[in-house]
């Protein structure tokens, strides 16, 4: 009943009372009938009234009924509990059941299982007054649809009496918000983890530390020889190798454990609860006897290795730190050799520094012009005279003192400053040979070789610079041999063929340098266009000894001989070695029983000793030199 008929009723009663009282006492008539009137119009006033409510009412309820009806969101009544006392039409599309099928169920019984600790925050905020926004799943035949729900407290409102929950199908936008997020924590190549994925596994692992007794470990893996398949075959032949180590990877470590590519030929590996290193160790070893058998990529028998660096993960350590360990381990077990793992150890970081300020001090010396050139003389084994000189590159450090060729070489190759080393020890050996072609009437005809980098060869820009050097110099290009060794052959044989047939277009020689401590397969030397074979030191020591038979020595002159190919034995120290290579029929040689690395103006007087006992007529005989950087006793 509308409240406003309250008072009217009222009245009416109290008038009543007034009319029945005053003809008892006599009243006139007249006051009973306008006190009647009166109240008959309050009465009908508030009639008029409480029907507008009631009108009211209805148009809002029709109005209600007609938004649920059309709206394609689903609009559920419960009650504080939960309980469905209505269910709008669009239900069936989203719940695939009709309305009669809903109302009287719990929604938590249409909820799945996992969402419904989430539900129940949902109930209870709306019954303390909150506006609530929940996502849960709802059963819809034999799957789950992600919904949105918003909620009203309409509780008091006495034609709704009821929580109002609005659901909305929100499928399509959770699988694009989990694709974008499988796109930002995923490499797209491989499906594996990505840097930031990777980084917060590593996160969560450090937070566990303290609380178990079984450590984490991080595995640094980075391919060898990738780039020569992605040169030599393409880029796609390259995605399709990274994919196929990314699922041998997968094969090699627990269900537990992620495996991210962090870019490139680059990956990672995180180890969570093994019980010691060695249990790192272990599948460091089975991942790298899992790359190290082929590939078969475009129809092709493809090989790589790789080089593992590993790190503990301890609560010291930021993230970046832990694969920052890693990695650092993984660049020492590349710098002992290929497909090799090592683990981190502080003093790591040390020799990085030290690392760093060497390379800092060789950009300055190379930037400086001070990388020095020295000479090595080329014997001829029967006569003792000089045949060539091999230009060797000397760094002279003001703190440092000299510096090893091994030494600072190496990070000339990893920071590409071999380049431009390289292009400067050419321009400046080619102008002091001719120098000495010019100068020296007995050099005339002396020879010099440059043994570039396996990387120098790779530059496009080769060919350019060995023309410039000739050409700056006035150096015949007969009088140039450049060095190479086996494994750089290997590299990009197409290519290379394409250089080294440019370079031979010149006139320039080339040389094998270390010949025979590299591949086995000889049949390069039928393609590539050498002129000279230069025999290692470690099979030089065979000939000294009378006891053995200096097999590999002998087959190398004799392959040289039937080839064409000169050779020349590197590493003489004893004169028992000069003559074994001398009876085996090898004509040149070079080592410290001739001399060790000369500078130039050495060299230069040991060119002038020679003129002038030729011109002298005087015997000649070959000694070991008494001293370092000393012509003195060349010949007699």
């Amino acid at each position: 009943m509308s409240s406003g008929l309250w008072p009217a009723l009222a009245i009416v009663a109290g008038s009543v009372v007034i009319v029945a009282d005053g003809a008892r006492q006599g009243l006139p008539t007249i006051g009973a009938v306008i006190a009647m009137g009166a109240v008959g119009l309050f009465l009908v006033r508030n009639l008029r009234e409480a029907h507008g409510e009631v009108e009211a009412l209805m148009t809002s309820e029709a109005r209600f009924k007609a938004l649920v009806q059309q709206s394609s969101d689903v609009t559920l009544i419960t009650t504080a509990d939960g309980a469905i006392s209505y269910a709008s039409p669009s239900v069936a599309e989203l719940f695939g059941q009709e309305t009669a099928a809903i109302e009287g169920k719990a929604l938590a019984a249409l909820v799945h299982p996992d969402d419904a600790a989430s539900l129940g925050r949902f109930l209870r905020a709306v019954a303390e007054g909150d506006m609530v926004v929940a996502e849960w799943r709802v059963k819809r035949g034999d799957s789950w649809v992600w919904t949105e729900n918003t909620s009203t407290d309409l509780r008091n409102e006495p034609s709704i009496a009821g929580i109002v929950v609005n659901a909305r199908d929100i499928s399509e936008r959770r699988s694009l918000e989990a694709r974008l997020t499988h796109q930002a924590y995923h490499d797209s190549l491989t499906r594996l983890a990505n840097r930031s994925l990777f980084l917060n596994r590593v996160a969560h692992a450090i937070a566990r530390a303290p609380r178990g007794k079984r450590p984490s470990a991080v595995l640094f893996l980075d391919l060898d020889d990738f780039k020569k398949v992605n040169d030599s075959l393409g880029h796609a032949a390259g995605d399709e190798l990274l994919v196929a180590c990314a699922g041998r990877l997968a094969t090699c470590v627990r269900p537990g454990d992620t495996i991210a590519r962090l870019g490139g030929d680059e990956f990672a590996v995180l180890l969570e609860g093994i019980a010691d290193m060695q249990d790192a160790i272990q599948i460091a070893e089975r991942i790298s006897g899992a790359l190290r058998t082929s590939f078969t990529i475009h129809g092709r028998d493809v090989f790589v290795g790789v080089s593992l660096g590993l790190a503990e993960v301890t609560t010291d350590l930021t993230p970046d730190e832990a694969l920052r360990n890693a990695d650092l381990a993984m660049y020492f077990a590349k710098g002992q050799d290929k497909g090799r793992y090592a683990i981190y150890a502080p003093e790591m970081h040390t020799q990085l520094v030290e690392r760093l300020e060497l390379e800092a001090d060789l950009r300055a010396a190379v930037d400086a012009n001070q990388i020095e050139i020295e000479y090595q003389p080329i014997i001829h084994l029967n006569t003792g005279d000089v045949y060539g000189a091999e230009a060797l590159v000397r760094w002279h450090h003001a703190r440092r003192g000299s510096v090893a060729p091994s030494t600072f070489v190496a990070v000339a190759e990893e920071t590409g400053l071999i380049i431009p080393v390289g292009q400067r020890v050419l321009g400046r050996a080619c102008e002091q040979a001719q120098a000495w072609r010019t100068d020296r009437r007995r050099a005339r005809d002396l020879q010099l070789s440059v043994n570039l980098s396996g990387r120098h060869f790779m530059e496009p820009t080769l060919l350019h610079d060995v023309r410039y050097a000739l050409d700056h110099s006035g150096l015949e290009p007969r009088a140039l041999t450049l060095e190479i060794t086996e494994s750089v052959l290997m590299q990009r044989s197409e290519s290379m063929l394409e250089q080294l047939n440019a370079i031979k277009a010149l006139g320039v020689r080339l040389a094998i340098d270390d010949f025979g401590t590299g591949y086995s397969s000889l049949g390069y030397l039928q393609r590539f266009p050498i002129d000279i074979l230069k025999i290692d030191r470690s099979f030089v020591e065979a000939v000294a000894h009378a006891t053995s038979d200096p097999v590999l020595v002998r087959a190398i002159i004799a392959l040289g001989a039937t080839l064409g190919i000169e050779t020349i034995a590197e590493g003489i120290e004893r004169v028992e070695q000069r003559d074994g290579l001398r009876a085996l029929g090898c004509q040149l040689g070079q080592g410290y029983y001739f001399a060790r690395s000369l500078t130039p103006a050495a060299f230069d007087a040991m060119l002038q000793d020679e003129s002038e006992r030729h011109v002298a007529h005087e015997p000649r005989r070959l000694l070991a030199p008494s001293r370092q950087r000393s012509v003195a006793c060349w010949l007699r």
